[in-house]
């Protein structure tokens, strides 16, 4: 791997556009006008509310990222550790995919998640990135997980 996994920071809110962009368009989504600016401002807003990981090649470009959202519960008496996230990101550019970039961008998230005391991190995966998050160790949980989609 010829990457440096390294935080997030402000300044990344365009390379991080550019990374969702390239994501979508493989998906079969086509960019709409303003959308690089409407998702850096976006991001920017809500950059607090975030952890993330940014693959960063020797010339600078991105290669790939992890974004997870912060998700803080209310104290209860029994709850010492209210935090967890839900990664909300995974993506690698298909050029530098199967070069260990993935596997690096979960380990970032997983140290950091237990050195600070994470409760713990929750992804929904496609086909394609299940193997990647089943060999980081992610299981499918419990049936008592429910949603609702209006």
């Amino acid at each position: 791997m010829d990457a440096t996994i390294r935080p997030v920071e402000r300044r990344d809110a365009f390379a991080l556009a550019a990374l969702r962009i390239q994501q979508d368009r493989e998906a079969g989504h086509i960019p709409r006008d303003g959308f690089l600016t409407d998702y850096a401002d976006a991001f920017l807003q809500t950059f607090d509310r975030y952890r993330g990981w940014l693959a960063e090649l020797p010339d600078g470009d991105p290669a790939g990222c992890l974004l997870a959202l912060r998700v803080r519960k209310l104290p209860t008496l029994t709850q010492t550790r209210p935090e967890w996230w839900y990664v909300q990101q995974v993506f690698v550019a298909s050029a530098f995919r199967r070069q260990g970039i993935g596997a690096a961008l979960m380990t970032a998230v997983q140290r950091t998640a237990r050195d600070e005391g994470v409760r713990w991190l929750e992804l929904r995966s496609s086909d394609a990135g299940r193997p990647l998050f089943e060999s980081a160790g992610f299981t499918t949980p419990s049936p008592r997980v429910m949603q609702w989609t209006p």
